[in-house]
């Protein structure tokens, strides 16, 4: 009997690792996904039939139901029970009903009602959106110049209406961009979970509950958003971002739907803020070569993205 010991690689290790933990996640979002389904078949406050789940996540659930007195189709999003504890996330879903509720404007996916369901979790019905996102027709390749001033020029004005209301998106991405189905690039802007949202401006509710809703869901100096689409000013917190920072972003996804490439080449979200406060976006010929841009709308997407928001556009209008 040889005493000899096999060796264990340390690529063997990691590689096994990584499959035990791939399967650890899949094992989760499985289990996500099959609590979902219970709710489907069901109706909700009496009036949404729950038909089918189109994301489920950790926080929550995401259906596609049908008002049944009206015969409409509708999006359901739903809270998990256990996080009725979560004071900050529930705020945020509270703030997304609200604005989706008050801004009156084709290219926002509209809220139409918001509750809470007898086992605690929470609900909000949304305009229901057949169609892409903006993220899935960027990963194709370059978007031709005419198609991406179109879509801008809607996801333009739809901020505007947010933002003459005090409304800041905070979160405006690609993937919140919503281009619907059979209707010519038609944009529906959505998820306003992170948004400012004046709550004395657009409610009648009393003062106590203005301070309570209008309270910092992120504490100063704390970066909140997607990285690859925050403004340089996040950096110093919330009470730097306004309609501005908005704007930034818009300059970003004009960028990349242009070069179909971010103006940074680097996945490191520290890496990638830092380039976002420091470094100057390099000319789309150089991001991405061979691609054929406008010198005027380039100098658009350049001009959104300024380090400095006091240099940027003055509204979305503009």
């Amino acid at each position: 009997m040889s005493d000899e010991r096999d060796e264990i690689d340390d690529d063997d290790v990691s590689s096994e690792t990584a499959r035990v933990a791939k399967l650890d996640t899949k094992s989760k979002k499985q289990a996500v996904l099959e609590q979902a389904r219970k709710l489907v078949g069901t109706v909700i406050s009496d009036r949404y039939q729950v038909e089918e789940v189109l994301a489920a996540g950790g926080m929550g659930c995401v259906y596609r139901g049908q008002h049944i007195h009206m015969r409409k189709r509708v999006a359901i999003k739903v809270l998990l029970p256990d996080t009725e504890g979560l004071p900050d996330l529930v705020q945020r879903f509270e703030r997304e009903a609200i604005a989706g509720a008050h801004i009156d404007h084709p290219n926002v996916a509209a809220a139409t009602d918001f509750g809470k369901l007898p086992d605690g979790s929470f609900f909000l019905v949304l305009q229901y959106v057949r169609g892409t996102t903006l993220h899935d027709l960027i990963k194709q390749g370059p978007v031709p110049p005419a198609r991406a001033v179109r879509i801008v020029r809607q996801v333009a004005s739809a901020l505007d209406a947010c933002h003459q209301m005090g409304v800041v998106h905070r979160d405006l991405k690609p993937r919140n961009i919503m281009l619907e189905e059979g209707r010519n690039d038609f944009v529906k802007l959505i998820d306003f979970g992170l948004a400012k949202v004046p709550m004395d401006r657009i409610s009648t509710i009393n003062a106590n509950e203005v301070v309570k809703s209008t309270r910092q869901v992120t504490g100063f100096g704390l970066v909140f958003g997607t990285i690859a689409y925050i403004s340089p000013e996040a950096a110093f917190g919330m009470a730097a971002v306004d309609e501005r920072s908005d704007l930034y972003a818009l300059g970003v996804i004009l960028y990349e739907m242009l070069a179909g490439a971010h103006p940074f080449d680097t996945k490191d979200p520290a890496e990638l803020f830092r380039r976002h406060r420091a470094e100057t976006p390099p000319p789309m010929r150089v991001r991405a070569p061979g691609v054929d841009v406008p010198a005027r709308l380039e100098a658009v997407a350049t001009r959104l993205m300024q380090k400095d928001p006091a240099d940027r556009f003055e509204s979305a209008r503009a």
